[in-house]
């Protein structure tokens, strides 16, 4: 090939490149224009950039779905960036938690960020059902978003934004939240597990005075890329395994740029954090390596933020050994808060 070739196939592949730029992210804000091609100022997918933008919600019931001694189950609806999506809410009766009834300023609330099921097979009712219905019984108000792209959400999944993205199904969530009647806006409380501890993670960066308290399990959070591409690589490398991590680094290459990634990254952020938090991890995750868990505590170490660290020893992902202990130190930890 020569000289002259190489230089049409450069300049063709940085066109290109500056064209996707513009059609996946058509609402970056601010332009300008260099050598004849639009060029971006502000990438919305920077923590800074979510900081810095609104977030509305309505919550609309849709439907009853279940009552039991301590909860009555509704699936309820409200839009994140024009999109319709969903979460299951579990309201206590007033017999639930201390047993004297919905407290004058309304049930404390526990958002629960659910970690990565395939979205088809995400179940808006019955996914983390359990976790969900433990809250409930001591007395919190229980509000868990599909996320966009799950169940009947609309919206994409999957995509190298996607964990950003519902975390800005979250932050939409939390605005309708505080609008209930029956819930207490200054008691608002967060739990992640797996890729929702991601999820929480970067909402109490983003609204550090949103959430009085958080609790992370088994936090799938590294470094920007590593947190994505770690799960597109592993296992079987399979066509559809292939496919995904080949698509992440075209979607990469797109969207950030190497002097981005710190900026993007929830793992490179917990300065922002005000919130105390737990960190729960057992030391035979399958899924999520227990050195994440502790990369992550140092982090809060580093930063001197307030945090909780709970090991246990020979538990798996889920924490199920150890999975009652666990949420009762939950409780305890926004019940102080």
């Amino acid at each position: 090939m020569t000289l002259g070739w190489i230089a049409v196939v450069a300049a063709g592949v940085w066109w290109l490149t500056t064209r996707l730029r513009a059609e996946v992210l058509p609402d970056w804000g601010g332009t300008s224009t260099e050598s004849g091609a639009e060029v971006r100022k502000t990438n919305p997918y920077l923590i800074r950039s979510m900081r810095e933008r609104s977030y509305d919600s309505q919550i609309e019931i849709e439907r009853r779905v279940r009552e039991t001694g301590g909860f009555v189950s509704y699936v309820v609806s409200f839009f994140s960036d024009g999109l319709e999506e969903y979460a299951l809410m579990n309201v206590p009766n007033p017999s639930a938690g201390s047993g004297q009834g919905m407290p004058d300023n309304g049930w404390p609330v526990v958002v629960v960020n659910h970690g990565y099921i395939e979205p088809e097979v995400y179940s808006v009712e019955n996914s983390y059902i359990n976790t969900s219905a433990y809250f409930a019984n001591a007395g919190f108000l229980v509000v868990k978003p599909d996320y966009r792209g799950h169940d009947k959400s609309e919206g994409e999944a999957g995509s190298l934004t996607s964990r950003i993205n519902y975390a800005v199904d979250v932050m939409n969530l939390l605005a309708g939240v505080r609008k209930l009647d029956n819930a207490d806006e200054s008691r608002i409380y967060m739990y992640g597990h797996s890729m929702g501890g991601d999820v929480t993670l970067r909402v109490l960066e983003v609204c550090p005075n949103c959430v009085q308290a958080a609790t992370l399990w088994a936090p799938a959070v590294r470094d920007f890329p590593e947190s994505y591409m770690y799960f597109a690589r592993r296992n079987a490398d399979t066509p559809a395994r292939r496919e995904r991590r080949e698509r992440f680094q075209r979607e990469l290459a797109m969207l950030f740029t190497p002097q981005e990634y710190e900026q993007v990254s929830a793992f490179d952020n917990v300065n922002l954090v005000e919130a105390p938090v737990n960190i729960h991890h057992g030391t035979n995750d399958e899924s999520v390596p227990y050195e994440w868990g502790q990369m992550v505590v140092g982090r809060f170490v580093e930063n001197n933020k307030e945090h909780y660290f709970y090991s246990y020893p020979g538990d798996n992902h889920d924490i199920a050994g150890n999975w009652s202990t666990a949420l009762n130190r939950d409780i305890e930890l926004f019940q102080d808060n």
